[in-house]
């Protein structure tokens, strides 16, 4: 069987569904990713990889519409950023208006003629290609809120692309939930998956092991937050480092951090590790609020201080702190008794380790695949 991936060109949409595209290559069947921007990473995984938009990131193409379309970048600005939907739909309409690349998914699938199609949430481009060749699709999901809801809103927010391509809306015969219920209090009948943390591969830098007599605090902001807010979360952070008795690692990956204020002797700027290897060496991590970061952080059993700036990162921050696993904080309010508590509430340890828990006992990868190519060949 065929199985077309087509995921939207971020690495927090297409990492997560790496596990489940290697359960179905371990069954013998055949998979393809249609990707783009930094989700052409996950070739990294062995797994082969069209690029539906190349030369373009996600920051790009949304710096380019807003460019194009200044009305849009007026009502973005006025929407409500604490609220999901508000955020999400918004965003949503914003990359699908990259004609071309919504065309290459499509092109994509023509080609190379799979038996189904899965598609991160939100993407346009996998639900068209499913129409267009008529079978069947799955929403995998990459966080706390499932959006199967909106799947006929992107019909019509987008019904020019699916009339130009004589396309109907595909069934869509389940999502898979990699969140564990008792954090997204998903009520839709998806189907659980457990979450695997995949990061890329990488040589394991000496320091991580070393023992400092201090625990140590992940720091990060993901791959894709600081290409539209820059780093200036962290200043704070930063600030308190030196006044915390604990190793901080700022794990930034390969952008520049010329901006950052200087660091203490207590911290470390580590530029890009695998943050699954780095949260088994930490006893807590602050960042952004990511749905991949913070659903590392529960499979790794670490307490979190979330730092949200909008919609999707806010709701993740409010369901981890509503589950007693986080703290939900803003950047700018952070403070030496946030820090105090990430290293030694115990009641946050407690709620961490019980979450680990319930994603160890979700149903794993292969047995998703098996059902998925059970479903498909009815």
């Amino acid at each position: 069987m065929r199985i077309l991936f087509a995921t939207t060109p971020g690495i927090g949409h297409s990492f997560p569904t790496v596990p489940l595209a290697w359960a179905l290559r371990l069954a013998g069947h055949e998979v393809l990713f249609a990707s783009g921007g930094d989700g052409l990473a996950v070739r990294n995984a062995g797994l082969h990889v069209e690029d539906v938009c190349p030369g373009e990131t996600v920051v790009s193409m949304v710096q380019k519409t807003f460019a194009e379309r200044p009305d849009l970048a007026g009502q973005y600005a006025e929407v409500d950023h604490t609220s999901f939907e508000s955020t999400q739909r918004f965003y949503a309409v914003l990359m699908n208006r990259q004609t071309a690349m919504i065309d290459r998914y499509v092109e994509v699938a023509e080609e190379w003629k799979p038996d189904a199609v899965v598609f991160s949430s939100l993407g346009i481009g996998g639900l068209l290609a499913a129409g267009k060749l008529g079978i069947p699709a799955f929403e995998h999901g990459y966080g706390f809120v499932q959006t199967g809801r909106f799947t006929r809103d992107l019909r019509d927010w987008n019904a020019e692309l699916f009339e130009r391509h004589g396309a109907e809306l595909p069934e869509v015969l389940h999502t898979l939930d990699v969140a564990p219920p008792s954090v997204s209090g998903n009520a839709e009948g998806g189907w659980p998956l457990r979450y695997l943390p995949y990061n890329g591969g990488g040589i394991v830098p000496e320091w991580l092991h070393e023992k400092s007599g201090r625990p140590r605090i992940a720091v990060t902001l993901g791959t894709t937050a600081p290409g539209f807010g820059g780093l200036g979360p962290l200043d704070r952070v930063i600030e308190l480092a030196g006044d915390t008795d604990a190793e901080f690692v700022l794990a930034l990956g390969d952008i520049d951090t010329s901006s950052l204020p200087t660091l203490p002797d207590n911290a470390r700027l580590a530029g890009w590790v695998p943050l699954g290897l780095l949260l088994e060496n930490s006893a807590g991590l602050i960042h952004h609020g990511g749905s991949g970061t913070t659903l590392a952080a529960l499979e790794a059993g670490v307490p979190q201080i979330l730092m949200p700036d909008e919609g999707e990162r806010a709701e993740s921050a409010a369901r981890v702190a509503g589950r007693g696993a986080g703290l939900n904080v803003r950047h700018d309010e952070i403070s030496k008794t946030h820090l105090d508590a990430l290293l030694g509430d115990e009641e946050l340890k407690r709620s961490a380790a019980e979450v680990r828990a319930e994603i160890h006992g979700l149903p794993l990868p292969g047995e998703v695949a098996e059902r998925l190519v059970a479903t498909v060949r009815g």
